[in-house]
């Protein structure tokens, strides 16, 4: 009966209200600032590291609206990483491989990152909306965690 009455159409005046016609998609993220794309995430974790990797993809993530569970699991993946970085870091016979070493962690925890935030970054394209650009956070975040992981790698090998 109330289905009938939210769907009649009657005189001119009348509106319909019924639930399944609203829209779902909203072009809006949760947190009321657009998110990066994931994929651009990519760059600054291959040069910067796990970290700068899991503190993006954190930032990402509440932008999205991902929960406490996705986002506790990007940051203990990234220290994850790093903790394996650190203890190989005195394996490496040159700057090279450290290096190296630092950038495939951060694909790692980068590709963690894309596989959480994919669905939700569709849903908010859906909404017609532009993603944010990536290049000052993640040139900052490149410096920052680039800086600490640098910091911490070299004075444990001291």
């Amino acid at each position: 009966m109330a289905l009938a009455q939210a769907v009649r159409l009657g005189g001119a005046g009348e509106k319909m209200h019924d639930e399944l016609l609203r829209p779902t998609m909203g072009g809006r993220s949760a947190s009321g600032r657009e998110p990066w794309r994931p994929s651009s995430i990519g760059y600054p974790a291959f040069l910067g590291g796990p970290l700068t990797a899991a503190v993006l993809g954190i930032i990402n993530g509440r932008r999205l609206g991902l929960d406490a569970e996705r986002l506790v699991a990007i940051g203990l993946a990234g220290l994850f990483a790093f903790a394996v970085r650190v203890a190989m870091s005195p394996q490496a016979t040159d700057f090279f491989e450290v290096r190296w070493f630092g950038g495939l962690a951060g694909v790692l925890v980068w590709l963690l990152v894309l596989a959480m935030q994919r669905k939700p970054f569709r849903a908010f394209l859906l909404g017609r909306a532009e993603p944010a650009r990536l290049f000052g956070p993640g040139f900052a975040a490149l410096t920052g965690c680039g800086l600490l992981e640098l910091g911490v790698i070299y004075g444990l090998a001291r």
